[in-house]
This record gives structure tokens, sequence and C-alpha cells, in this order.
């Protein structure tokens, strides 16, 4: 029973960082709204927080690649690409954003790269990165809605039955 309710509160704490990061994400795609500086700071602290998510789920990419090619499900291979691409466009992002930053490199003491080519590149890769987000969401729609009917049930869950888990 215990496992059980640890799983629970592992799913919860899953599912609100999810939540934390989806509303960073489209908070940071409104840099018209906080401004250039809370943009530029805030999405430092959202790639941390991106990163950490990517730790938390890191068994679960090593177990992917060690039985890539197995047979395993079309679902595994197109989560584990969708993630991958999503990760390479975050990081995309992170890079070209951080070159053509108006507030964090200055504040370091280095001049900003002033370049259109690269302000488009920061473009695409946001627009990739939406496009890999809604595409991971839909991926794990069922745990998500697992893992939010578990919150309002209140019923008990017999000994030995197993709770929603990110597949």
């Amino acid at each position: 029973m215990r496992e059980l309710k640890n799983e629970s509160h592992k799913n919860l704490s899953f599912l609100l960082l999810d939540a934390f990061l989806l509303a960073g994400f489209w908070l940071l795609n409104q840099p018209r709204l906080t401004g250039i500086l809370i943009h530029e700071w805030f999405g430092i602290l959202f790639f941390l927080f991106l990163l950490w998510h990517a730790g938390l789920h890191w068994r679960w990419v090593v177990n992917i690649f060690h039985k890539f090619f197995k047979v395993r499900s079309l679902k595994q291979y197109a989560r584990l690409v969708v993630d991958i691409l999503g990760l390479i466009a975050f990081l995309a992002i992170m890079i070209s954003g951080i070159l053509i930053s108006k507030s964090f490199l200055p504040t370091l003491g280095f001049s900003a790269m002033r370049s259109h080519s690269l302000k488009l590149f920061h473009a695409m890769a946001t627009n990739a990165a939406v496009a890999m987000l809604a595409l991971h969401l839909l991926l794990n729609v069922k745990w998500i809605i697992k893992t939010i009917a578990g919150l309002f049930t209140r019923r008990r869950h017999p000994a030995g039955s197993k709770l929603p888990q990110p597949e």
C-alpha cells in the first residue's frame, strides 16, 4: 500500500512539474507581455527545469535506447523521437536566445550578436518546440487523464493494483 501511495505522489509531482513547464513555456512565448528582461532570465530558469524534467525521466530514455532494436511498440519509438527532437529544439532556442540576448549576456559582460538570421532561427526553433510539445502531450494524453482522474477518485486501490505510469 505504501508503494502505491509513493507512486501516486511521484505521479502528482510529475504532473505538477509538467503543468509548470507548460505554463512557463506559454509565458516565455509572450515576450511582449513579460518584457525582454523577464523573457530572457525566465528562459534560463525554464531551461534548467526542462533539464530536470528530462533527468526525472532518464531511466525511461536509457531503457528505450537499450531496447531500441528489439521489437517495441511504434508509440514508444514515436515518444523517443518526439522527445529527442523536442530537446534539440529547446537546446536550439536556448543557444540562439543567449547569442541574441539583450539582457543576459550584457549582464555577464558580453555583447550579443546582432543577426536577423539568428533571430529567425530562434523563432523557427520555437515553432519546432511548440510542435514537439503538442506531439509529446498527445502521446502522453492517456497517462495525463489517468493521473488527473486518480486525483479525484476517493476509492482505495486494491493491493497489488498499479497506478498509471508515464509510458
